[in-house]
């Protein structure tokens, strides 16, 4: 199954990732008020480690997407996405909110999602640096000690 990352930093503590895959692009909207791209730098190596059930939040307002990275073995992990009309992560719920709308899912393996992160984050520092990232994100630094571990473990 096919499977890429794309995110992209916008003005004023604003981002959006586009996941694709054989079902279709679905896009993700990323609000300053969580640090999505350090838990997803977070994630992914976490998965090189072998580590289950990664939890990455993209924090629209209101609403979010939640991506789940879980570790299957083989070299392989399975993601889904849920969308929440509210801020499921945070515990706001409005009635009859809690159940999510599963966007997307599948299978990837552990090497492509890492790969996908790392170009993410590497991306991103190219093109604004430390300085240029905060700001246009306002609230979080990058995160680079996250992608510089990333790195090592890709390596691998």
């Amino acid at each position: 199954m096919h499977f890429s990352l794309g995110y992209e930093l916008h003005e004023h503590g604003w981002a959006s990732a586009v996941l694709r895959n054989d079902e279709g692009d679905f896009e993700m909207t990323a609000s300053y008020l969580r640090d999505t791209l350090r838990e997803l730098a977070i994630a992914a190596y976490q998965i090189s480690r072998g580590e289950s059930d990664q939890l990455v939040v993209f924090m629209d307002e209101p609403g979010e997407h939640q991506l789940r990275i879980t570790q299957l073995g083989r070299g392989e992990c399975s993601y889904s996405v849920d969308w929440y009309e509210d801020w499921q992560s945070w515990g706001i719920n409005s009635i009859g909110s809690r159940c999510p709308k599963r966007i997307t899912e599948g299978v990837v393996s552990s090497r492509r999602f890492r790969q996908q992160v790392h170009t993410i984050l590497w991306s991103l520092y190219r093109k604004f640096g430390i300085d240029g990232y905060k700001s246009r994100w306002c609230e979080h630094d990058f995160p680079k000690a996250e992608m510089e571990r990333l790195a090592a473990a890709t390596q691998c």
